[in-house]
C-alpha cells in the first residue's frame, strides 16, 4: 500500500493537485518522502478510533480547508471517521487493497457502512464484490487497479542475479515473491517444487521475502536443499524478475497480487491461483496460465507446461507487458482518482 500511495500523492502533485500526506512519525511513507517537497503533517495514531488523534486530524482538516480526505489504511479509516463527522464540507475516500472478509458484528458494520464515507477504491474486481456482498452500495464503489513503475520494472534492464547465486544461464528460473503467511500458499509452491525436480533437472527455485522456520524445514524434509534458494527480504525485485523464467504466485486468497503485475511487465509469464483478482489480470494461456489453489499437482503441471514451452512462454510474457501498460500505468491510476475525487467535489460530468 505505501508504494502506490507513494505514485499517486506524485502523480497528483505532478497534475499540479496540492497534497498533504497525513502519517505517523518516523513511518517508512514519511521517511521516503522526507525532503520531496511534499507537505507532510505527522499524528501519532496509537490504535482504532483514538480520539486524541483524531481531535488532532479534525484541527488539521478545518484550519487546512482540506477538501478530499483519502485513507489507505484500516486505522486511517477509522480515525478518519471520527475527525470528519460533523463536517460537512470534507468528502471522505477509504481504499480497500485485500480481500480479507469484513467481521460481522457492529463495530465493523459501523465503521464499513458508515454514511459518512462518500467513496470507496477496490483493487480489483473481487475487493469490490466482497465490499458490495457485505452491504455497501454497488455505486459507492469504484475498482482502480494498482498501478507498476514499468520504467523500473523494465525487460531491458540489467541483472547480476544469476551471477550472486552461481545459477547457470542455462538453468531455468522459477521464482515466488512474497513474505511467508500461510495464505500465500508457500507450501504448495515446495511441494509443487518436489513434483517438478523429480522430472526436471537445471532448474531452480528462488523464494524472494520474508521466511520462517517452517519452510525452510519442509524444504530440508522434501530433500529441495539443492534446489530452492531462500532469498529473504529483497529490493532489488525488477533484477530478480530480470533472472526468472517464471513467477508462481499460488496464494489462497489475494486481492490482486503486485507481483504478478510486476512480472508481466517483466514479460515474464506467471502462474497463478484462480482467487481472488488474479484472474483480472492473468488471461489463462495469454498472459499466464492459472490453477486452482491448494493444488500443488496443478501448480507442477503448469510451470512443467512452461519448461517445455519456451516460445509460448515468451509471448504469453510479452503479452503481459502490453496489459499492464494498457491498464495498470501510473497515469491511468492517478487519472481515475482524479476522476473520482472531481466527481465527489463538482458531480458527474
Amino acid at each position: 500500500g505505501i508504494e502506490q500511495a507513494i505514485l499517486l500523492i506524485y502523480g497528483l502533485r505532478r497534475n499540479g493537485h496540492n497534497i498533504t500526506l497525513i502519517t505517523q512519525p518516523e513511518s517508512e511513507i514519511r521517511n521516503r518522502l522526507a525532503g520531496s517537497g511534499i507537505k507532510i503533517k505527522t499524528i501519532k495514531m496509537r490504535q482504532d478510533y483514538d480520539i486524541f488523534s483524531a481531535l488532532s486530524l479534525r484541527k488539521f482538516l478545518k484550519d487546512e480547508k482540506i477538501e478530499i480526505l483519502h485513507a489507505h489504511h484500516p486505522k486511517a479509516h477509522s480515525i478518519g471517521l471520527l475527525a470528519t463527522l460533523g463536517l460537512k464540507n470534507i468528502k471522505f475516500v477509504v481504499s480497500r487493497r485485500v480481500i480479507f472478509k469484513l467481521r460481522n458484528n457492529i463495530f465493523s458494520r459501523l465503521k464499513y457502512k458508515s454514511k459518512k464515507i462518500d467513496k470507496y477504491i477496490a483493487v480489483s474486481k473481487s475487493v469490490k464484490d466482497m465490499l458490495v456482498n457485505y452491504g455497501i452500495k454497488n455505486e459507492k464503489v469504484n475498482v482502480i487497479y494498482s498501478a507498476t513503475n514499468t520504467d523500473i520494472f523494465s525487460p531491458i534492464i540489467r541483472s547480476k542475479i544469476r551471477d550472486e547465486f552461481n545459477i547457470p544461464q542455462t538453468d531455468f528460473v522459477c521464482c515466488l515473491i512474497g513474505n511467508y503467511s500461510y495464505y500465500k500458499g508457500h507450501t504448495f509452491f515446495l511441494e509443487a517444487t518436489k513434483k517438478v525436480t523429480e522430472k526436471y533437472k537445471n532448474i531452480k527455485f528462488l523464494i524472494v521475502g520474508k521466511t520462517n522456520n517452517i519452510l525452510q524445514d519442509l524444504a530440508k524434509k522434501l530433500q529441495l536443499e539443492n534446489d530452492v534458494i531462500f532469498l529473504n527480504f529483497r529490493t532489488d525485485i525488477p533484477q530478480i524478475l530480470k533472472a526468472s523464467n517464471l513467477l508462481v504466485c499460488p496464494s489462497l486468497q489475494e486481492g490482486l497480487a503486485g507481483a504478478i503485475r510486476e512480472a508481466l511487465a517483466m514479460e515474464v509469464p506467471v502462474v497463478a491461483t484462480a482467487v481472488g483478482g488474479n484472474s483480472e489480470i492473468v488471461r489463462n494461456y495469454e498472459t499466464g496460465v492459472l490453477v486452482e489453489p491448494r493444488n500443488s499437482s496443478a501448480i507442477s503441471d503448469a510451470i512443467i507446461f512452461f519448461i517445455k514451452n519456451p516460445d509460448e512462454a515468451k509471448k504469453m510474457g510479452e503479452n503481459g507487458r502490453k496489459t499492464v501498460l494498457e491498464n495498470f500505468s501510473i497515469d491511468t491510476m492517478v487519472s481515475k482518482h482524479e476522476k473520482v475525487y472531481e466527481e465527489l467535489m463538482y458531480g458527474k460530468s
